[in-house]
């Protein structure tokens, strides 16, 4: 079909409703005109009811009320034999090393539960459970060795 044929065809359809009315246009302009007069109301009145509010709390606070009640720093005294405690220097290689682990024991305990839930072979489980515990035992060798270090 040529685009002449297409163009006659669609001159000689009879003239199709549109789906919305002007009428339906104008209920729409009106709702959206309504529902912007609440909003505009509705942002003025909060903001004058926070003035208000803020304007009680000034009004009704009595002079002098709000105070600092601190000892000076002349009288406090430095506990005997105690230094202050410097920040923490966190070696981060540490901590990388054990959620490593602790990353890869929770992707194996994941393997392990769909395995149980699609009820797979225990002989099928049995390798992965035993990756779990060898991990384990490494993420507790780790977390031992860090505590040594700490010491």
């Amino acid at each position: 079909m040529s685009v002449q044929e297409e163009l006659r065809g669609l001159a000689a359809r009879q003239e199709q409703q549109a789906p919305w009315s002007y009428e339906h246009f104008e209920q729409r302009r009106s709702r959206s005109a309504v529902h912007r007069r609440v909003a505009v109301w509705s942002a003025a009145l909060s903001v004058a009811a926070l003035a208000l509010v803020s304007g009680v709390a000034l009004l009704t606070q009595p002079d002098g009320a709000a105070y600092v009640a601190t000892t000076p720093l002349r009288s406090v005294q430095p506990v005997a034999g105690k230094e202050p405690q410097l920040p923490a220097l966190v070696d981060m290689a540490r901590f990388d090393v054990t959620s490593t682990l602790e990353d890869h024991i929770a992707m194996l305990d994941a393997e392990l539960s769909a395995g149980r839930v699609r009820q797979v072979p225990e002989a099928q489980l049995r390798p992965i459970e035993s990756a779990r515990e060898q991990l384990s035992a490494s993420l507790q060798r780790v977390s031992y060795a860090h505590a040594l270090l700490n010491l």
